[in-house]
């Protein structure tokens, strides 16, 4: 006859309670840093997809280096990423411009604090990426 104590981790069909409260609280640290992670992901995608937009137009249309600092700033700030200016570097070579972008976004993941680091270039010049 078995005791109590391993009556409660396992069940008459021998599935155990320990395995399920893993899976929970794996599924539930998985959910936190979806709900954590997403936001931060997606507005970087948002911002690199507008930058490489903006750099094709800045660079066709022969726009000065200040009018597209602006704008890059402008496109940070809509997509709520936290720039400044010497986190952009805009470079002009052979009729084509190249925009570098390095940021950290400071993340809480509640036992540690870290910064994700993102580098996007984007460049006028079609053939790049």
């Amino acid at each position: 006859m078995r005791s109590k104590g391993l009556r409660i981790l396992h069940d008459s069909e021998g599935k155990g309670l320990i395995g399920c409260v893993i899976f929970i609280v794996l599924f539930a640290i998985a959910i936190f840093l979806a709900i954590t992670l997403g936001p931060i992901y997606y507005s970087n995608y948002s911002f690199e997809s507008e930058l490489k937009t903006e750099a094709s137009r800045a660079g066709s249309h022969f726009i000065d280096d200040e009018t597209v600092m602006k704008d890059v700033l402008d496109l940070a700030k809509r997509n709520e990423i936290q720039l400044a200016r010497e986190d952009i570097k805009l470079e002009r070579f052979a009729g084509q411009l190249h925009i570098t972008v390095h940021y950290a976004v400071p993340v809480d993941l509640l036992i540690t604090r870290r910064n994700l680091n993102f580098d996007i270039t984007a460049s006028s010049f079609v053939g790049a990426l």
